[in-house]
């Protein structure tokens, strides 16, 4: 395909102007605090915030550097930072804290330099609560997008203190989780709720985490995308043993990157993708997974808002166990049609298989919501009310789902367990058999039936589901 002068002209001064413009827009606040002054230092967090903010600078921010600062200088950059966000509805947001946090009662607080460690109390009026930087997010600043990573789990920062006479500590390891936040703020945890992250290896200058922020902020993938690889090398770095945690949403843009470099759609056909995207499907369909995902990612490239790619990816990667990388991809399909109940529905099973789940029966009713014909939804729903121990519910949800689909082995699967779990073993297996004549490569269906069969004595025939199963899944199934 040719493209004139003029074009070519056009599409520069487009990528300038739109650098340009969004860079004018993007702020952030950068806080790194290691030596602190009454519990233990820390190594890392000033370098961190350090080549944090020289890496924002890089790509355009107007970024605001504060180092060892205490309570009052916190409040004080924090509050003018959010004036700034609330001068203009478009301006967009960073905020990184590196250093010590602690959660209280519940509640999450960043450590300033001279945090008073007398006791819980004197932490809690000494610090800076998080919750009052999301309210002031929602309430003053009100703009477009915020992005708040906080790297602040390192350790017990009070370990080596003295205990208090007749005080007890109510300290918690790490942070913990945020509930109800506002659209369009994506919050990022260096390491998973309750756990706390590496300060660094001797001689290295950056933590795990931020360095593996640092290598992907040039990306131009979306946000999503870009946090499941920060994911993936802070889990190479640390031996497997810290992984960062994400939750909020950017609901009003279909895509956000990091970096405002953001590269042009490329000048193809919208043909171009679907042949990708269909060779995609043939190779799920062959469960050759990692062929499939390199063709949908062909199809994503050609064309950044192919939603069904997005989705046909994400089952490909949950088929691989690689749930990271799913929910990534089930996000961004949600974020480019939010009507469509599967993207949805995937997002729940995310929470399933990762054991939140209040949280999969939230997005298995909403997808119902949306599409009440959905009769995966109400099987799933059903499997989270089974864990859950409310097999009535299960049952109920199950029979949902097979009005709809008299054709789902799953849902009798899911049936028959919970029939076994509330001891009606004959509807147990009147479920799993029509599960398994439904779909003879079932697998948990076999696994199912083996309890019951082993219940009633039949231990030889328990013995040959458990065969099966063990053969099934060796094979993918």
């Amino acid at each position: 395909m040719r493209i004139s002068v003029k074009t070519l002209f056009c599409i520069v001064l487009f990528l300038v102007v739109n650098f340009y413009v969004t860079a004018q827009n993007r702020f952030a606040l950068v806080i790194g605090i290691g030596n602190y002054t009454s519990i233990e230092k820390l190594v890392n967090p000033v370098n961190d915030a350090t080549d944090v903010a020289s890496k924002l600078r890089s790509l355009g921010y107007q970024v605001e550097l504060k180092i060892n600062i205490s309570m009052i200088e916190m409040d004080r950059a924090i509050n003018d930072y959010i004036q700034r966000l609330a001068q203009n509805k478009n301006n967009e947001g960073f905020f990184w804290f590196a250093g010590h946090g602690v959660q209280i009662d519940g509640e999450n607080f960043l450590l300033p330099v001279n945090v008073d460690s007398t006791d819980d109390s004197s932490v809690r009026y000494s610090s800076y609560p998080v919750d009052r930087l999301i309210t002031a997010f929602e309430r003053t600043a009100q703009n477009k997008v915020n992005i708040v990573v906080l790297d602040a789990c390192r350790n017990n920062p009070f370990r080596s203190l003295p205990p208090v006479p007749g005080r007890k500590r109510s300290l918690s390891r790490g942070l913990t989780v945020l509930h109800q936040l506002p659209p369009d703020l994506f919050v990022i945890y260096s390491t998973a709720a309750g756990d706390v992250a590496a300060d660094g290896a001797a001689g290295k200058r950056n933590s795990p985490f931020a360095e593996s922020f640092m290598r992907n902020m040039e990306s131009n993938d979306d946000i999503s995308i870009v946090i499941r690889n920060i994911t993936r090398e802070t889990l190479r770095l640390t031996d497997n043993k810290q992984r960062p945690y994400q939750e909020g949403s950017i609901i009003s843009l279909d895509y956000y990157s990091l970096n405002p470099r953001r590269t042009t759609p490329q000048l193809v056909q919208q043909e171009d993708a679907e042949v990708y995207f269909k060779r995609g499907e043939e190779f799920r369909n062959a469960r050759d997974w990692d062929k499939a995902i390199s063709e949908f990612t062909r199809a994503i490239n050609i064309n950044p808002r192919h939603e069904n790619a997005f989705w046909q990816r994400g089952l490909c990667y949950e088929s691989k166990r690689e749930l990271d990388q799913a929910l990534a991809d089930y996000t961004v399909a949600h974020r480019i049609n939010p009507n469509e109940a599967n993207y949805i529905m995937g997002i729940g099973v995310y929470y399933g298989n990762t054991g939140d789940q209040e949280r999969a029966i939230a997005q298995y009713t909403e997808a119902i919501r949306i599409n009440p014909n959905l009769a995966l939804a109400y099987r799933n729903r059903g499997d989270c009310y089974r864990i859950l121990g409310d097999y009535d519910k299960a049952i109920s949800n199950c029979d949902s789902s097979i009005r709809i689909n008299p054709n789902s082995s799953a849902a009798f699967s899911t049936r028959g367990l919970s029939y076994y779990l509330k001891g009606n073993n004959t509807k147990a297996l009147e479920d799993l058999n029509e599960a398994i004549r439904l779909d003879p490569n079932y697998a948990w269906a076999y696994y199912n039936r083996a309890y019951v069969h082993k219940a009633q004595g039949r231990n030889a025939l328990a013995d040959a589901d458990t065969t099966t199963f063990n053969r099934l899944r060796a094979e993918g199934y």
